[in-house]
């Protein structure tokens, strides 16, 4: 069968690095990384060093597999409101994948708060949201609730205030998307609280929201959902346990990318690690589902930072999705009832496999199931943040 122009001309680009040349010349870790990424968004065979080889035998992968397309059309052309509405947390909801969740949920009828830093841009986000639904007849615009709360995940302070406001206003929450992140920070950051940047918005920030928000998830009726976003850039990340912060020339290279692989490992490693220790846990822990999802390549500002925005490239030969179609996964996630009951999954868009804007439940990098990694990670993470997880039974952590 002919193979797809797009997947014979990922194979040309790769099998011809001459042409990648601007990328080697920022270094070869960049190349590497630019090349992963053609080939994840043509479908072409994955190199070797990012394979990801499914082993029956893993303790982690169950037999369950998830049949159904998630490739509806969106909430606005097919409006569904709700019997009863779920209170839904979205960070970083005033642009891009949040900005469209934060939409079609509301679509449906269910309260959403945009946690955002920004509360100008938060309060033109919502103005921008009830535009969009007031053209659909179809929509009660008298039941829209958005709200704008101020949330900057770089802050643990600002989480705390988050917490605390979201409290005085809010009983409960039935689903927090930890959809916020950063991607590729050419030169090293740090947060006010002294953890690099991109590790700090992407995974610490996201591991003590969620450590705040867990006894109001907790106090939801039915089954409440955390939604972690992860990457297909999770393939190249290998957490260095002896530096975690990324410290160093050696610490922090490839123009920050080999930081970003780390931080969507991360991601993975605390949704497998939380899902574990919330059934262990029992009880209320039984019922909270945690899954992470891989959007796809997206057309959307998070590629702002990039020192070389290869991007508009990848756009050009169709390697982009609509933030529509990227955003189906995680919001099927949080409110579709084809993952009531489901935990512990990896759900990733298949562009790769010529199925664009599709998300299927898959198996993610053999290093994500590396449970002795992942409680290693938890722990530097409550170290790191003073999380205590005692809504779990847990105590504080030992500063390592």
């Amino acid at each position: 069968r002919t193979r797809p122009l797009r997947t014979r001309f990922a194979d040309f680009l790769v099998s011809n690095e001459l042409l990648l040349w601007p990328l080697h010349a920022i270094g070869p870790t960049m190349s590497c990384v630019a090349m992963a990424f053609v080939r994840a968004v043509a479908g072409a065979a994955p190199m070797a060093r990012f394979r990801v080889v499914a082993k029956s035998s893993r303790r982690h992968v169950t037999s369950f597999r998830f049949t159904r397309l998630l490739s509806a059309t969106s909430a606005t052309d097919a409006p569904h409101v709700t019997a009863k509405p779920k209170v839904v947390v979205i960070t970083g909801a005033n642009t891009g994948l949040g900005f469209i969740s934060a939409r079609e949920i509301a679509a449906k009828g269910h309260v959403v708060v945009l946690a955002v830093r920004d509360l100008r841009k938060g309060e033109k986000t919502v103005a921008d949201i009830k535009d969009h639904l007031s053209v659909s007849s179809k929509h009660d615009d008298e039941r829209t609730q958005l709200h704008v709360m101020r949330l900057d995940l770089s802050d643990l302070q600002s989480i705390d205030q988050f917490v605390t406001e979201f409290k005085e206003k809010y009983s409960h929450c039935d689903v927090l998307m930890n959809n916020a992140g950063v991607m590729a920070i050419p030169n090293r950051e740090l947060t006010v609280n002294g953890i690099e940047k991109q590790m700090g918005t992407n995974h610490m920030g996201h591991f003590y929201l969620t450590e705040r928000m867990m006894p109001l998830l907790f106090a939801a009726e039915g089954r409440p959902r955390v939604v972690n976003l992860s990457s297909i850039a999770h393939e190249w990340g290998q957490i260095d346990f002896e530096n975690v912060n990324s410290d160093g020339f050696f610490g922090y290279l490839g123009s920050g990318w080999l930081t970003y692989g780390r931080t969507k490992l991360a991601n993975l490693y605390f949704t497998y690690e939380l899902h574990r220790r919330l059934r262990d846990f029992g009880g209320d822990g039984n019922r909270v589902d945690v899954n992470a999802v891989h959007p796809g390549v997206v057309d959307t500002e998070l590629p702002r930072s990039l020192s070389l925005n290869f991007y508009p490239a990848l756009k050009e030969i169709g390697g982009l999705i609509t933030p529509e179609q990227g955003a189906r996964g995680q919001i099927e996630l949080a409110i579709g009832d084809a993952f009531e009951n489901v935990s512990g999954k990896y759900v990733a868009e298949k562009s790769g496999a010529n199925k664009k804007g599709v998300h299927e439940i898959t198996e993610s990098s053999k290093w994500s199931y590396d449970r002795d990694a992942a409680a290693r990670l938890w722990k530097v993470s409550k170290s790191m943040t003073g999380a205590t997880w005692d809504v779990l039974g847990e105590s504080a952590q030992v500063k390592i």
